[in-house]
């Protein structure tokens, strides 16, 4: 689906956003509908990215995973200190004291993580506070002046960041390669190890499944939101909507966007399957816009993959793409970004 140029806008053109890597798979594998849905798709997978983090360093999960972590290492600890008279046949008791090492390695990482996004959304928040008719009257040398000065915290606070996810990233890797170590431990050491340390074997048993299990999940989670990116867009969009609420436009907003019902013209008394109209309506502040051809081949909605048919409603943002009403509503209501090329409908 190619944008229709306006009269008003010839001379600038919008530079749709560059697929990622992750998008090209995602269209890859949404079929013969490449283009726009690949851009979509990409740009809802990169939104779902970056709910995933908010969602993983918000309070609760924080709370949630330090807490259970330091429990693990708490039971290591009290069962390493209450076992001294078990003699197990493999060094299990080495895998219990590093498991429980890296659980306090992910706790320091995670809170360390989670202090800096909780400082660096209170600088946001002052910045936004302190906007204002006296920010406006700063010189252009005096705001230059002000960027230079805080650029190299900011630099050095991404730099920092970027070397705590590195090492976050080795101790996962760490933790990955510990496991099977300790699996095979337990495999090797067979009734022996149950019957000479019975302690040390449970509890060495119920962290691998725990981990286990924990993977799985995981691993489930991302095949289940990776087949609905493809197949069921809008069910990740409405899921999204009910989770996190409205954060991009409001209803106000998107009423004002121009609104059509799409036509299938006919000729003696048989419909024309090379183009067709977008019939401008009239929207909740009653205004309409002027009606547009369009070509059949450009008549879908990139978000459900389904063709317009007669009758349609259909929503079309300043950048002139075009969607069914229904999706691209739920779509702007949690972004207010237009889905191909990234135009934001309130500031432009």
């Amino acid at each position: 689906m190619e944008p229709q140029e306006s009269s008003s806008s010839d001379s600038v053109r919008l530079r749709p956003a560059q697929p990622t890597p992750l998008a090209a798979l995602l269209g890859r594998a949404a079929g013969p509908r490449g283009g726009p849905s690949v851009l979509v798709r990409g740009t809802a997978a990169l939104h779902l990215q970056e709910r995933r983090a908010d969602w993983a360093y918000s309070r609760p999960v924080v709370v949630l995973d330090i807490a259970w972590n330091l429990v693990f290492t708490a039971a290591s600890a009290a069962v390493l200190c209450a076992t001294t008279h078990e003699r197990p046949n493999t060094p299990v008791r080495v895998w219990l004291l590093g498991y429980a090492l890296q659980c306090l390695i992910h706790v320091v990482f995670v809170w360390g993580e989670y202090s800096r996004r909780r400082r660096r959304s209170g600088g946001e928040r002052r910045l936004e506070g302190g906007g204002g008719d006296g920010e406006q009257t700063l010189s252009e040398s005096d705001a230059m002046d002000s960027e230079d000065d805080a650029a190299p915290p900011e630099v050095g606070s991404g730099r920092r960041a970027s070397i705590a996810k590195r090492c976050e990233s080795i101790n996962t890797m760490a933790s990955f390669i510990w496991w099977i170590v300790g699996f095979c431990w337990v495999v090797s050491g067979g009734e022996a190890l149950l019957k000479n340390a019975p302690t040390l074997y449970w509890l060495t048993v119920v962290f691998l499944t725990f981990d286990a299990l924990f993977a799985i999940f995981c691993i489930a989670l991302a095949c289940i939101i990776g087949i609905a990116l493809c197949c069921c867009l809008p069910c990740v969009i409405a899921i999204l909507c009910a989770v996190i609420g409205q954060e991009g436009a409001s209803d106000s907003d998107i009423s004002i966007l121009p609104r059509y019902r799409y036509s299938e013209p006919c000729s003696d008394g048989q419909k024309t399957f090379e183009e067709g109209l977008m019939v401008p309506i009239l929207n909740n502040h009653d205004i309409s816009t002027g009606e547009r051809v369009l070509l059949r081949e450009d008549a879908d909605c990139c978000i459900c993959l389904s063709s317009y048919e007669d009758g349609t409603l259909l929503l079309a943002l300043p950048c002139n793409h075009h969607f069914h009403s229904s999706c691209i509503v739920k779509w702007l209501r949690i972004n207010a970004t237009c889905p191909l090329c990234k135009y934001h409908i309130l500031n432009g």
